[in-house]
């Protein structure tokens, strides 16, 4: 009687386990299928607000500073020393035609020192604009140069840095010359300095460059050839323009 007992739990139980298997497996096919409709209604649904909503494309910002830089034929200033007006100088040097321009020096003699100039511009730049600048060492200075060894020693060329003023950000740039150790320079050299909108003023001076920071006979001649000097006379008290007409680079 026990063994018989024992037989009909076991099937008992048998039963009730192929029946918990058989309910796992139903409630998963209902699962799954549930969860396909779900991913093919929100399939769906993407597809058609994707053909509902237009593409917008962000608007551009174009600041002005990153405008093509113009190149005017004529650029109104003056230039002085920080102290007093200077004025344009004939010059001549390495066989090219008569120039007119200034000298920086950083010279012993307080009649010849002039180590520093500034370009005050009659009206600030409204776009990036193009400063043409011619620059040499005198070729008469190079030849005294050359004839005195102690000078010849000592000269390291001359460097002159070029400072824009009065932009919300400025540039500048190192002009170097060196007809010593480099002759393929005797000659007049030329740099492109571009001033930022709002530029009002450009500095030059002598530097002294690594590693002696030597301005021994440093002398430089700069011509700018757009320049146009004008009077002390502020633009608002002749109620004129500025030029318009440039050219680009």
């Amino acid at each position: 009687m026990v063994a018989d007992h024992d037989t009909d739990n076991t099937e008992y139980q048998s039963k009730n386990t192929n029946i918990l298997v058989k309910r796992t497996l139903i409630d998963l096919v209902l699962i799954t299928a549930a969860g396909v409709g779900v991913v093919l209604l929100l399939k769906k649904g993407g597809e058609t607000g994707a053909r509902k909503v237009k593409e917008v494309a962000p608007p551009v910002a174009m600041r002005v500073v990153d405008a093509v830089p113009v190149h005017p034929l004529v650029i109104e200033g003056q230039i002085d020393n920080f102290v007093e007006t200077i004025a344009l100088q004939p010059m001549r040097f390495w066989g090219a035609e008569l120039k007119h321009g200034f000298l920086l020096s950083a010279a012993a003699n307080p009649k010849l020192n002039q180590p520093r100039a500034r370009v005050e511009l009659r009206y600030p730049t409204a776009a990036p604009t193009v400063l043409d600048i011619e620059y040499t060492f005198p070729q008469n200075l190079f030849d005294l140069i050359e004839a005195n060894p102690d000078a010849k020693n000592n000269f390291e060329g001359v460097a002159v840095q070029v400072t824009t003023q009065g932009a919300t950000y400025n540039t500048s740039a190192l002009l170097t010359h060196d007809p010593q150790r480099r002759p393929d320079e005797r000659k007049w050299l030329s740099h492109n300095l571009v001033l930022p909108p709002a530029t009002r003023q450009i500095d030059f001076w002598i530097a002294g460059t690594p590693p002696r920071y030597n301005v021994f006979g440093a002398t430089c001649a700069i011509v700018l050839p757009q320049l146009r000097l004008t009077s002390a006379q502020s633009p608002a008290a002749d109620n004129t323009q500025s030029p318009s007409g440039g050219r680009k680079p």
